[in-house]
C-alpha cells in the first residue's frame, strides 16, 4: 500500500495541477468577452422631445393618377378602414370617417421621394405673430409661412393637401381654416382679376379627421389634413409662366 501510495500521489498532483491551470486559463478566456459585451451594451441614448412645428404640403398630378392608385392596390389597407378605399384625389372618392385612416397609406407612399410625385415641400408654423416671412408675407401664429413652388416645377394639374401635425397647433387647439394662393410672373400677381390673394376655406370636416401617420415620408406623429377637397379650388394648374404661392392666413 505504502509503495502504490508513493508511485499514485505525484499522478494525481500533476492532475490537480493540470486541472487548475485549465481552469485558470478557461476563466479568463469568459471572463473577456463578457466584459465587452457589458459596455457594448450601454449605448448613449438621445431622445428629441422637440415638438414639430411643420407643415407639409404635398402635390398629388393628375398625370400620374393610375401610378398612385395601381401602388396603393398593393399596400394592406388599415383594418379598421371600411367601404370604398381612398386611394387619390383625382379618383374623386370622398373622404369620410370610415377611409380616412387610408390617408396613411397615400401620405406614405414611395413616389413623393423618387421622383414619381413632386417633393413634399415643408413650411415653418410660427407660434407667435410678427415679422415677415421670406416672401415678405406676415407671420401669423399658428399658420404656415409662405412656400413657392417655382414655375416648371410641376406641369401639370394638381391636387394639394396640407398636413400639420398637432404638436404645431397650440396643443391641438387650432386649425389651419385659411389657406391663400397666388400667382406670380416676376413681381406682378395674375392669381386674380384684382391682384390679391386668393383665400380659400378648407374643407372642415376633412380636418376633423386625425391622422396617426406611421411612414417615414414625413415625420412621425398625429396629422390633420387640410385641403379644400373634395372642393376643387385648391385643385390647381402649374405652369412653366408663373410662380405659385400658399401660405395659411386665418385659424
Amino acid at each position: 500500500m505504502k509503495l502504490k501510495s508513493i508511485i499514485f500521489a505525484p499522478v494525481i498532483a500533476i492532475l490537480l495541477l493540470a486541472s487548475c491551470s485549465k481552469d485558470k486559463i478557461i476563466t479568463r478566456e469568459i471572463e473577456t468577452p463578457k466584459i465587452a459585451e457589458t459596455q457594448a451594451a450601454q449605448p448613449t441614448i438621445r431622445t428629441n422631445t422637440e415638438p414639430n412645428l411643420k407643415a407639409y404640403i404635398f402635390i398629388e398630378t393628375q398625370s400620374k393618377l393610375r401610378l398612385v392608385v395601381d401602388y396603393l392596390k398593393t399596400i394592406p389597407r388599415d383594418p379598421q378602414s371600411t367601404g370604398i378605399p381612398f386611394y387619390a384625389c383625382w379618383t374623386g372618392i370622398g373622404i369620410r370617417n370610415t377611409n380616412f385612416r387610408d390617408l396613411n397609406n397615400y401620405l406614405s407612399m414611395p413616389l413623393w421621394t423618387n421622383g414619381v410625385l413632386p417633393k413634399v415641400i415643408s413650411s415653418n408654423i410660427p407660434q407667435v405673430s410678427g415679422g415677415k416671412d421670406a416672401q415678405g408675407n406676415p407671420k401669423i401664429a399658428y399658420n404656415f409661412e409662405t412656400v413657392k413652388i417655382p414655375k416648371n416645377t410641376v406641369n401639370d394639374n394638381a391636387w394639394v393637401l396640407v398636413a400639420i401635425p398637432v404638436s404645431a397647433m397650440n396643443n391641438d387647439t387650432r386649425r389651419q381654416h385659411k389657406i391663400a394662393s397666388y400667382g406670380m410672373i416676376g413681381t406682378r400677381m395674375v392669381s386674380s382679376g384684382n391682384n390679391t390673394q386668393t383665400v380659400l376655406n378648407t374643407n372642415t370636416q376633412l380636418s376633423s379627421y386625425l391622422i396617426n401617420y406611421t411612414g417615414s415620408v414625413i415625420p412621425k406623429g398625429l396629422y390633420r389634413i387640410y385641403s379644400t377637397y373634395s372642393d376643387t379650388w385648391m385643385r390647381i394648374k402649374f405652369d412653366s409662366t408663373s410662380d405659385r404661392f400658399l401660405r395659411g392666413s386665418g385659424n
